[in-house]
């Protein structure tokens, strides 16, 4: 122990321990240490929360099977999971008002899925409720955060941001609850989501010009806000990337009273959630508890749930849902999955039915507010041409005319009617990239355009007048034939 002598006296004197002035009081200190040591059983010390191998450590407790013992001694800044009275007193003064209420219900099984994602090798993603003031969306994070502890488990957006990697660190395998993502301006918001999400910090450099070691976290983030971060990105001039739709999955409060559709014995949606909250105070954490020493004592844990999200996938899914909408579905499923497994163990007092339905009808909101089943970038794409059909309709002279047009001609092809939109035109109404070949794909796919340039999907027409080539290079497709095509797709932009 010579070389943390000072380092160990320190750290007892920190901790009130006193040392007697005599010279040899501390070789005594030491000597009796040494002998404590040899004697003492071996054990891990562990500076993040979460699973370590098959035990999930968090500052106050660990839970599994394992022949040596962990133990937390990371840095915290407050306490991270406290208890408050027992599991049955949170199921009848808590849980027994979310039955009903489907989005209290699913803010409980985000809190229990968030120390699954490892078992089931998910990646961070984030849930946003989000309406307007007073519609009971602090209410949801209140019963979230009674999973783990009281409301000092919820952390604000503002607070939040400026420290992202400390709070997310914090909360490795476990829940974060975020509070009033307005307060934030909009690149401090994208900065701080796309960090969570992405589940690791920021590269820097050490004092030697190395690189320091980078911070990373695996969660489930639940967070709450009178508009969402699309629109907070979209009013301050950013445009929202397809990718960050998909892990910050943004909800609308629109049950009968915003976040609550039942309110039980309660004659108005503020004395309800007024009480909830008031409940949530009085009785949290042992459901964390409780959850934990069952999955922990699973030994196959990972295959139990995977088989579970298997078959409820696929009972979820549907033909035409896109890949970024099967990857949500994903994330709604292991909240599922989670809350059904709660349920059949008794730990909260509704129904496996119950929380089914909870979940499937939160996912449900979900997709009616994003307003369609297509991947984001090619749902752009299928808006932008239909505008841009009707934009061109009455606009565009036959092709075999000699009058110019700077959009385009229309000509007959068989029965059906063809247009021919100058390249540029066809870009620029669509507001494609400079490398459009990715964008215009699926459509190309889908047989919509004639081509015979495979690299540009346009078509190259030579006209001869007077003795003189004209080289043409058109976007050529059939707008009768698409515009059906987008209605049976449910493109209505």
């Amino acid at each position: 122990m010579g070389g943390i002598n000072y380092q160990l006296r320190d750290e007892l004197f920190d901790t009130g321990f006193w040392l007697e002035p005599e010279q040899t009081a501390w070789s005594m200190v030491q000597r009796y240490l040494r002998v404590e040591l040899k004697a003492a059983e071996t054990a891990f010390c562990v500076t993040r929360t979460g699973w370590h191998d098959k035990v999930f450590v968090t500052p106050e407790k660990s839970f599994g099977r394992s022949d040596e013992s962990y133990y937390f001694s990371g840095g915290m800044a407050d306490s991270l999971c406290l208890a408050e009275g027992s599991l049955a007193e949170w199921q009848s003064e808590v849980g027994a008002l979310l039955v009903g209420n489907p989005l209290l219900i699913f803010s409980v099984g985000v809190a229990l899925a968030a120390p699954l994602l490892k078992p089931v090798g998910m990646e961070s993603a984030a849930f946003h409720i989000m309406g307007p003031s007073s519609s009971g969306k602090s209410v949801t994070s209140f019963v979230a955060a009674s999973v783990y502890a009281d409301k000092s488990y919820i952390k604000s957006w503002k607070t939040t941001a400026n420290g992202i990697e400390a709070v997310a660190s914090e909360h490795h395998d476990m829940l974060l609850v975020l509070d009033e993502l307005g307060l934030c301006s909009a690149e401090e918001a994208s900065s701080a989501a796309y960090q969570i999400v992405n589940g690791c910090g920021k590269l820097r450099a050490t004092e030697t010009g190395g690189l320091a070691n980078i911070a990373n976290w695996r969660t489930l983030t639940l967070s709450n806000g009178e508009i969402g971060l699309t629109e907070l990105m979209e009013s301050a001039g950013y445009q929202v990337k397809a990718g960050q739709l998909i892990r910050v999955i943004e909800i609308p409060a629109e049950e009968r009273f915003g976040c609550f559709a039942e309110l039980h014995r309660f004659s108005s949606p503020s004395q309800f959630a007024e009480h909830l909250e008031k409940q949530t105070q009085k009785s949290f954490g042992t459901l964390f508890t409780a959850w934990m020493t069952l999955i922990s004592d699973k030994p196959d844990l990972d295959v139990v749930l995977q088989r579970e999200i298997e078959t409820l996938r696929q009972h979820w899914s549907k033909s035409n849902y896109s890949g970024q909408v099967h990857r949500v579905l994903k994330r709604f499923v292991l909240v599922g999955v989670a809350l059904s497994v709660a349920s059949r163990n008794q730990l909260v007092p509704w129904s496996e039915e119950e929380s089914l339905y909870s979940v499937y009808s939160v996912f449900s909101r979900w997709l009616s507010h994003r307003g369609h089943q297509h991947n984001q970038e090619t749902y752009e794409v299928l808006s932008a041409l239909k505008q841009a059909i009707s934009h061109w309709e009455n606009k565009l002279p036959e092709f075999c005319t000699s009058r110019p047009s700077k959009f385009g001609y229309w000509r007959q092809d068989g029965d059906d009617v063809q247009w021919l939109i100058h390249k540029q035109e066809f870009v620029k109404q669509l507001r494609l990239r400079r490398q459009y070949k990715s964008q215009l794909s699926p459509l190309i796919h889908k047989g919509w355009f004639e081509t015979n340039e495979d690299r540009r999907g346009t078509l190259r027409v030579i006209e001869k007048k007077n003795g003189t080539e004209f080289d043409h290079r058109f976007f050529a497709f059939w707008p009768e034939k698409i515009l059906s095509d987008l209605k049976e797709m449910g493109i209505d932009e």
